[in-house]
């Protein structure tokens, strides 16, 4: 089962190719408001996180934008100084749950890392060592940084199961979530496949009569060609998403359709069967063929997704726990963590205010 917990989220910011690097360890709680060392820009609890850490993390962020298309910020811009702040944030949350990890004695398995890196290789540069070398050079990494990313990644996973292991969802609430949302979530509509001319003339894009007007007109020539059809719907039909295919859907009676062309569909008794007149909708004026027959509604039974509905209420609780838990720990640092001079984390969500020089 997956887990998409506040705490794995954090793994996805972008400090995370770098936490676990950088910064250093007193081996003890301070008693005091923790000092930036020389060379740093923050400490968080008892972790230094460096300047050159947190330049990394920035110079890959800006890598990572401009690669998407976005323009790298102006030196001394507002939208530099966002992105800085969502740098310091992303690396003071890692270092807090670095150091959660070691409190509650969770340990890295070495294999497992091994595991995730080789997949990791396989799944960007095909298991290729030069394909390898040259995604690590382009993006400004190393396979260090990389193993810690997926250290860390253990320790967040196990905070999670650590922290939620008394989570539990029983039948009866499965039951009510199921009562809830039968009609909306475990109910399928009816369905059917079917083809269409969608007719439109002047104005475009409105349904007129002089679209079914026109439209009757093609009804004859189907009528009299049938075998014809395909060719038909690439001849008269302004649909450009199915115009090409032969004017196919596999449609469902919801809202996701148009209503007067639902009805029109699904008014077709046999399958062959095609609209007659035509059917004026918001769009045009169309000429319907049925595909095949009507596959009826269905509601799923509550034994079959029983199961289902248990899961995703255990993971929905163990996420609320989660993110009650981490919004503790993030208080509880808020003595013990410092910025140098220039560095904040987001103004909602800044840690300390006390600064010193770095």
């Amino acid at each position: 089962m997956r887990k998409a917990t506040s705490l794995v989220i954090l793994l996805a910011t972008l400090a995370l190719v770098f936490a676990a690097c950088g910064g250093s360890d007193s081996g003890s709680a301070p008693s005091e408001q923790p000092k930036v060392a020389a060379g740093s820009v923050a400490v968080v609890g008892t972790q230094q996180i460096t300047q050159a850490e947190f330049d990394a993390v920035y110079n890959y962020a800006i890598k990572q934008g401009v690669a998407s298309g976005q323009t790298a910020p102006e030196k001394g811009s507002a939208e530099e100084t966002t992105l800085k702040q969502q740098v310091m944030q992303s690396l003071v949350q890692n270092a807090e749950i670095a150091q959660e990890a070691t409190a509650k004695k969770i340990k890295v398995d070495p294999k497992k890392v091994d595991e995730d890196l080789k997949a990791f290789k396989l799944q960007c540069c095909e298991d290729n060592p030069a394909k390898y070398q040259k995604y690590l050079k382009e993006q400004g990494l190393t396979e260090a940084e990389l193993t810690a990313q997926f250290e860390l990644r253990q320790q967040a996973e196990g905070l999670f199961d650590d922290v939620t292991k008394g989570v539990k969802v029983t039948a009866e609430e499965a039951q009510k979530q199921f009562d809830k949302d039968e009609k909306t979530k475990y109910t399928t509509t009816q369905a059917r496949k079917v083809a269409h001319i969608l007719v439109d003339v002047a104005p475009k894009g409105k349904g007129t009569a002089a679209d079914c007007t026109k439209a009757a007109k093609v009804l004859k020539e189907v009528q009299a060609n049938p075998k014809d059809w395909k060719a038909l719907v690439k001849k008269y039909s302004a649909d450009p998403g199915s115009k090409d295919t032969g004017g196919e859907y596999d449609i469902t009676d919801d809202e996701n359709w148009d209503a007067d062309f639902r009805m029109g569909a699904f008014g077709l008794a046999d399958t062959g069967d095609i609209t007659d007149p035509p059917v004026q909708s918001q769009f045009g004026c169309h000429i319907i063929k049925a595909l095949g027959p009507i596959t009826p509604a269905t509601v799923k039974a509550f034994d079959e997704i029983k199961q289902q509905i248990i899961d995703e209420l255990t993971l929905a609780k163990k996420d609320e726990v989660a993110t009650k838990w981490f919004e503790g720990v993030q208080k509880s640092y808020e003595s013990k963590t410092t910025f140098a001079k220039g560095y904040s984390m987001p103004p909602a969500q800044t840690t300390s205010t006390a600064t010193t020089t770095g």
